[in-house]
């Protein structure tokens, strides 16, 4: 599978900026491009975008698109440096990757008691929002080897703000 990269960009309450970029598949890139509301693209940056008190200033995949003027997050929590790390792997080589969602939005996922190891699923206690993202990124995200990665654990990371 062809892979580029998508980048998602943020801004926070300190109006610093953040971004979040996977590869993703150029077939889902070219679905994305002609439908940028549905799809595993657009089910992937919606789900992210769920998860996090940060204001979403851009889309990117392959080639620049237009910026959304941003309006600041006013939550006292909209920081960059509260984040989710996803821990992802390649089911076929064993590759394994992350990378950070900024500006955790606390009501959109629960935790293990006593840990920081978010709950993936809604039958183990988890939230929807959650399992939607779990389903956003193991439908559109993709190894660098051109396999579909699989979600190993999401982990409550980073400062409470600033």
């Amino acid at each position: 599978m062809a892979v580029v990269t998508g980048t998602v960009s943020f801004v926070d309450k300190a109006k610093k900026p953040s971004s979040v970029a996977l590869p993703i598949g150029a077939a889902d890139l070219a679905g994305w491009i002609s439908h940028p509301t549905t799809g595993p693209v657009a089910d992937l940056f919606g789900a992210i975008n769920a998860m996090t008190l940060l204001t979403q200033t851009a889309r990117r995949v392959a080639s620049e698109l237009p910026s959304i003027d941003p309006a600041y997050p006013t939550d006292d929590n909209a920081y960059r440096s509260s984040k989710l790390t996803v821990f992802c792997f390649d089911g076929t080589t064993g590759a394994k990757s992350h990378f950070s969602i900024p500006g955790r939005d606390a009501t959109k996922y629960t935790t293990y008691p006593g840990t920081k190891d978010v709950i993936l699923t809604v039958a183990d206690g988890g939230t929807a929002a959650t399992e939607a993202l779990v389903t956003a990124i193991q439908a559109a995200v993709y190894s660098e080897d051109g396999n579909l990665v699989t979600v190993r654990s999401i982990v409550v990371a980073g400062a409470n703000q600033g």
